[in-house]
């Protein structure tokens, strides 16, 4: 399964360092590791080990200090930042925490938005938001504003909404902090299903439980990322 064309985000050897005076803080060590198609990655770890830049190293949001971070075959360290801006517009899909809809646009429009800024014709825009609507079991909310939808009914629709450019990488951030337990279970099913039909997902959380919907797992710790077992991840935290 491993074969190149599966791997849609590959950093090799990437670091990050802030500097600020003569301290210097390291965000996370040299990291390598893969996003593949057709898996969720779940990357876990505590608040401040080193996840959310990683994260943000994916999503092509910042640079790497050293190292190298490949988007579908782009070494992203080569481009200036508005070839990064179009990069991450074209490839990448994001789900964040607090949802981050737009209060006064219904669900629809909300999940239209990314098409439009990438210039899609209204028509067009229209039917590909209906089919991620409905991907994500909520085509009888679609006319709704955010504010008239559950959390968990928000989160799916930030998920359409992640979905609907067809991104080559999705990346989730603590996608089910602000859920309630139902929910929780809703929205990484939803999220699963979309990886076993051959996307690649990424999903950052300080949360064990989502451990049973991922296909592999990264442990970040102290800047350190390492892929680790199921097995190795619970004897960790016991």
């Amino acid at each position: 399964m491993t074969t190149t064309n599966n791997i849609v985000a590959h950093v090799s050897g990437a670091s990050k360092v802030y500097k600020t005076g003569d301290t210097e803080i390291i965000a996370l060590q040299p990291t390598s590791m893969e996003v593949r198609r057709g898996e969720l990655l779940l990357i876990i770890g505590p608040s401040g080990s080193g996840k959310t830049t990683l994260l943000s190293l994916l999503g092509c949001v910042i640079y790497p200090t050293q190292g190298v971070v490949n988007i579908n075959g782009t070494d992203t360290t080569r481009l200036n930042s508005k070839q990064m801006a179009d990069l991450r517009l074209k490839n990448i899909g994001f789900v964040f925490q607090s949802f981050n809809l737009v209060a006064p646009l219904t669900a629809e429009e909300n999940v239209m938005m990314p098409l439009r800024l990438q210039g899609v014709p209204e028509k067009e825009a229209r039917e590909r938001a209906h089919a991620v609507i409905e991907r994500v079991g909520m085509s009888d909310r679609r006319k709704q504003l955010p504010k008239q939808l559950s959390g968990g009914q928000q989160q799916r629709i930030a998920i359409a909404r992640a979905l609907v450019t067809e991104p080559t990488l999705m990346l989730c951030d603590e996608p089910t902090a602000a859920l309630d337990v139902k929910s929780v279970g809703i929205v990484m099913e939803e999220l699963r299903e979309i990886a076993d039909s051959g996307r690649a997902l990424a999903v950052v959380t300080h949360d064990m439980r989502l451990r049973h919907y991922a296909h592999r797992i990264i442990e970040v710790e102290n800047g350190i990322a390492r892929e680790v077992s199921e097995e190795e991840l619970l004897s960790h935290h016991h």
